[in-house]
């Protein structure tokens, strides 16, 4: 079993206003994103600072341990009160999600030796399209004392299986699972974006381990 945690403790300082509660096509994206991993995941977690605006949600309402350290503080608090090893995090203000490429990252928790399983994109990785097993927590407990807040501040400390570029498009060529909101600007672009068709769900190859 894999739980799944919607992160929405953030402030939205470059948009000015909580994210999680705007409209997109018609849906809250705090609803659209529990929606998502609930197709995948039990249970589903909200995880924020103030749960207040969240209390209409039929999930598990998770208050961050360490209180406005950001998202790598959301995904130590979904691991901590997880009851099951593996968590799949995603952020609040991703309206997309691929449900062939998400079932094919949690394949691999069953095959591969790693404690991170995450989506990279060009060099970078992609930390809140990922999984995250428990024995994650005693390295992220560090980083937070540390006050190193970057999520992948403890990648270096366990296993990570890197699902590359190549292998994750096949599924979503267009890369929609990734996107999210930061700024006004971003809204009025997804809004846009939005009016497209949803993102091919048929399933794929496996992906390679």
């Amino acid at each position: 079993m894999i739980a799944g945690a919607v992160l929405a403790g953030g402030e939205s300082r470059r948009f000015g206003r909580n994210k999680a509660l705007e409209l997109f096509q018609g849906v809250r994206l705090i609803d659209r994103a529990v929606t998502n991993l609930k197709a995948l995941c039990d249970p589903v977690m909200v995880v924020a600072n103030d749960l207040t605006p969240y209390a209409d949600l039929d999930v598990l309402l998770v208050r961050d341990v360490v209180p406005r350290f950001g998202p790598l503080a959301g995904i130590f608090t979904a691991l901590y009160f997880s009851p099951h090893p593996w968590v799949f995090v995603r952020a609040t203000d991703m309206p997309f999600l691929n449900l062939s490429l998400a079932q094919a990252m949690i394949s691999l928790t069953h095959t591969t030796p790693a404690e991170v399983i995450v989506l990279k994109k060009g060099e970078n990785f992609e930390p809140l399209m990922a999984l995250y097993h428990g024995h994650c927590l005693a390295h992220i407990r560090r980083c937070i004392e540390a006050d190193r807040r970057q999520i992948i501040s403890f990648y270096r400390s366990v296993r990570v299986h890197a699902v590359e570029e190549s292998q994750w498009r096949r599924y979503d060529p267009e890369g929609r699972s990734l996107w999210n909101v930061n700024t006004p600007e971003d809204w009025q672009c997804l809004l846009e974006q939005g009016s497209k068709s949803e993102p091919d769900r048929s399933a794929g190859k496996a992906l390679e381990t």
